[in-house]
């Protein structure tokens, strides 16, 4: 509603109507019929029909104005029904609105004519409703000075209690102008006093409350309960909108906890969505009821978040955020995120699919989407063993075929309670009862076995688990990325020693298996393991050279050869000391003409499709990029070593490689242990336009990484990490570093900025 009228209008209001202030100009804040109709109806001041019907277009009768004027007054309590004496002599006793009639004579808020007569079927004017509420709000004939009916009109205006009302002196009333009159003098402060008129019905006005949640969002509040940034109201006489959610506006409350009505401010707008994945401070998801299009929303760490009718900030939530969960987004004027409501969502799962084509028994429909490894497919796409999971929000399935194989060596924090799991020396948490079932002591599974995990949608969570027996595959072909020795755990709590292998496939999962021999010189090479009695057998997969040619998207081939939707495709490098890995997709190949010599391995389906990859070194994704921001000596000495210091995603490096100060750089490393570095080429030429996709040097296009590592030159020796969007929107020259041609799969890995 409109701010309070200030200390130094209310003095002046007494001025002569040629003194009087201007009309206000400003925009009315209750804006739309209903919210002016509900606040009215909440109060018992107008009414509609028996149908409900407001009649807003209807003029209003001197009866129905002082009816009103009473019901907004003090005097509301004091109306004598079943009157025996007429007060006018053209209003008998037993006319409806006798009774109201006079209780308004009473109080000094209406008058008859000079006649005699009241007049009461007349319809009320802009003066007479306007005169009847100024003295609803304690003033009398006095306080208007001599000219009527402009120093009544005058005082009204100046308090602007005529906002949105668009009439003049002598004009007949609608209900609806009748109705925005007597709401704007609910606002206004009532003479010699200071509470405003809303005040006598025990209500008042929160101004700039935030609606946070009602119990469709938040499902600890009662179904009559709404929670706001002034509190929790109830619900008790008035109509809720459960669109106001999320919005901002002005609130009628009363009694100090019960809920009256509500007027947003301006076009606010406000978006339900079901979240699909979180990253960082991304959300992708989808608008409540479409499982189409999905949507990117970007927020700032600091964005206020509610949970639970609890204030928090976006970082603090993130964490929380899973697939499933319902947010709903308001935004700004500027149609900027202002903050969002987060719950809890309907996510079913995880189950485990026991027969290819099925769904895991959930209740779809024709309209239900169904994705595995976040990719659209059909119900005969789904195998035996993927993890499903349902979002009913969504109308989608979701299933997943991750998985990874080694032998079961503990449970914390115990068999009884397997809460994380150790296989093959890696620990994982169990999400899922049938999963937390299989591992614990009333499962089948004992320490020592061999059993393959299935990953669910959070990618390193065991939500099902199949033993080796009943594993789909007795194999895997795959890339070795460590061998060695190391302890696991018997059935019975004793421990043995075993050689063993890891090994990724072509969808980039990770095996482990005890070998029975040692497998050093298969690292960094292609194998096929052939698991018995739980211990691999590793042999040697000849090269593949039979494979080659253009490589084709659009078409789904590969030279002659077709390649399967889904194809998985795993890029290594030729490496027994640094193996290095990604798993790439059909896009990042387009284009290319591979050679026999960069095919390491290719599988087939029935129809002869390619079903799964492994290449040699044809992306160069899997190597780390960054810069080198110090070459220098140790010391004046010529024999000296350097200190070079790398910067790989904000992270300092040191070490003694002879690369450039400044320039970009390719890094073999293993977590914190960097082994080589090798300086990226250069492309030469005047820096142009620079998008999200590509750069111009030279009046050529050349296509950057979808990981370009971007760096601000400051000074000698000091760059600072900036994000590619903070580059394009600066006014930079840009240096580009690149690791091999476009033509061989190369990228733009590093970009220099520096200011004009």
């Amino acid at each position: 509603m409109k701010k309070l009228v200030s200390a130094i209008l209310t003095a002046a209001l007494a001025v002569p109507s040629a003194m009087a202030l201007p009309a206000s100009a400003a925009n009315p804040a209750w804006q739309s019929d209903t919210e002016i109709t509900s606040l009215l109806s909440a109060l018992n001041i107008m009414v509609g029909d028996q149908d409900g019907n407001f009649n807003l277009d209807a003029y209003v009768t001197r009866a129905e104005m002082a009816k009103i004027a009473v019901a907004s007054s003090s005097y509301k309590n004091q109306v004598a029904v079943g009157m025996s004496f007429s007060p006018f002599s053209d209003v008998r006793n037993d006319f409806w609105g006798a009774p109201y009639i006079q209780a308004a004579v009473s109080a000094g808020i209406v008058e008859g004519y000079i006649d005699g007569t009241f007049r009461p079927d007349g319809t009320v004017t802009y003066e007479e409703a306007i005169t009847m509420m100024l003295k609803v709000l304690g003033y009398s004939n006095a306080d208007f000075g001599a000219s009527y009916p402009y120093g009544q009109i005058g005082m009204a205006e100046s308090m602007e209690m005529t906002d949105g009302v668009y009439s003049s002196a002598g004009e007949p009333l609608t209900r609806r102008q009748v109705a925005r009159l007597v709401c704007n003098s609910l606002d206004t402060r009532m003479k010699d006093l200071n509470t405003d008129l809303i005040s006598v019905h025990d209500c008042e006005i929160i101004e700039d409350v935030r609606i946070i949640s009602d119990s469709s969002v938040d499902s600890k509040l009662a179904s009559d309960e709404i929670a706001t940034s002034g509190g929790k109201y109830r619900i008790r006489d008035a109509a809720f909108d459960a669109d106001y959610v999320g919005l901002t506006g002005d609130m009628v409350i009363k009694s100090g906890k019960y809920y009256v009505a509500f007027s947003p401010d301006g076009d606010v707008v406000s978006n339900k969505y079901v979240v699909y994945n979180t990253s960082g401070n991304n959300i992708y998801c989808y608008e409540y009821g479409d499982n189409i299009n999905m949507v990117q929303l970007e927020l700032a760490s600091t964005t206020t978040c509610y949970k639970n009718s609890q204030q928090y900030t976006y970082s603090q939530l993130m964490s929380e955020m899973e697939m499933g969960d319902i947010i709903v987004v308001s935004y700004n004027d500027n149609n900027e995120v202002d903050y969002i409501n987060y719950s809890e969502g309907s996510l079913v799962g995880p189950k485990k699919v026991i027969a290819d084509g099925s769904l895991g028994g959930f209740a779809t429909d024709g309209a239900t989407k169904i994705m595995r490894d976040g990719e659209k497919v059909t119900a005969d796409d789904i195998k035996t063993n993927d993890i499903v999971y349902y979002s009913g929000d969504l109308n989608m399935v979701m299933a997943y075929s991750k998985k990874a194989t080694g032998v079961y060596e503990s449970a914390s924090p115990s068999k009884d309670s397997p809460d994380t799991i150790t296989v093959s020396g890696v620990s994982y948490p169990v999400e899922g009862m049938e999963a937390f079932g299989d591992l614990s002591s009333s499962g089948s599974l004992n320490y020592g076995d061999t059993i393959t995990i299935l990953f669910g949608k959070d990618g390193n969570k065991v939500a099902g688990v199949v033993t080796n027996s009943t594993a789909s595959a007795s194999s895997v072909t795959g890339y070795v990325v460590e061998t060695g020795k190391k302890s696991f755990n018997n059935s019975d709590g004793t421990t043995y020693t075993s050689y063993y292998i890891d090994i990724v496939s072509a969808d980039g999962t990770k095996y482990t298996y005890p070998t029975v021999s040692s497998a050093e010189s298969s690292k960094g090479r292609v194998v096929n393991a052939v698991v018995k009695n739980g211990t691999a057998t590793v042999h040697a997969v000849n090269d593949n050279s039979n494979l080659s040619g253009f490589v084709s998207y659009s078409e789904m081939t590969i030279g002659s050869r077709k390649a399967a939707r889904g194809i998985k495709i795993l890029d290594t490098i030729n490496n027994s000391r640094y193996p290095l890995y990604t798993t790439t997709f059909m896009q990042r190949i387009d284009g290319l003409t591979l050679s026999a010599s960069n095919v390491a391995y290719y599988a087939t389906n029935a129809a002869g499709e390619i079903t799964e990859l492994i290449l040699r070194n044809v992306t160069g994704d899997m190597y780390a990029y960054g810069i080198i921001t110090n070459n220098a000596k140790t010391s004046d000495h010529p024999d000296a070593p350097r200190d070079t210091r790398i910067d790989i995603d904000s992270v300092q490096y040191s070490g003694s490689f002879g690369v450039t100060s400044g320039r970009g750089v390719q890094v073999v490393m293993d977590g914190s242990t960097i082994y080589t570095v090798t300086g990226l080429g250069v492309y030469s030429g005047a820096s142009g336009s620079l998008t999200t996709s590509d750069v111009t040097i030279g009046q050529k296009k050349y296509l950057l990484s979808d990981k370009v590592k971007v760096y601000r030159k400051i000074d000698v020796g000091n760059y600072q990490s900036i994000s590619l969007n903070d580059a394009i929107s600066g006014n930079y020259n840009y240096t580009c570093y690149y690791d091999k041609a476009e033509s061989s799969g190369g990228r733009v890995r590093v970009i220099v900025c520096e200011s004009k």
